[in-house]
């Protein structure tokens, strides 16, 4: 049941997805067209795919969102808010290392 719970919560969690869907997907984007050799009508196919996925993410994780909230009670509500501030906390962490990391890295 955690499980099931802390699925939906994650959708949306990637990293880099809540701060920055936009860079995210050019990422993304950019990788494939490396790996794969995509052509321009591949290009605009792929990315409004994936900001079709993107919009139905996030439309599934306020659902979700919503429907959590009326299931649980005030004060389990407020320790789930709390889980997740601090899973956020240390993604947010981990993504700041890691950035720093790369910056050390890519200076040699």
């Amino acid at each position: 049941m955690v499980i099931a719970l802390a699925l939906p919560l994650s959708v949306v969690a990637y990293p880099g997805g809540k701060d920055d869907p936009e860079q995210y997907r050019a990422k993304k984007m950019e990788r494939l067209n490396k790996e794969l050799g995509l052509n321009e009508d591949q290009k605009v196919k792929i990315d409004a795919l994936f900001k079709e996925q993107g919009e139905k993410g996030r439309a599934l994780h306020k659902e979700t969102q919503s429907r959590l909230q009326a299931i649980l009670t005030p004060e389990q509500n407020t320790k789930l808010e709390e889980m997740e501030q601090r899973r956020h906390e240390k993604w947010r962490e981990k993504h700041q290392q890691r950035k720093q990391d790369e910056s050390k890295n890519s200076k040699y």
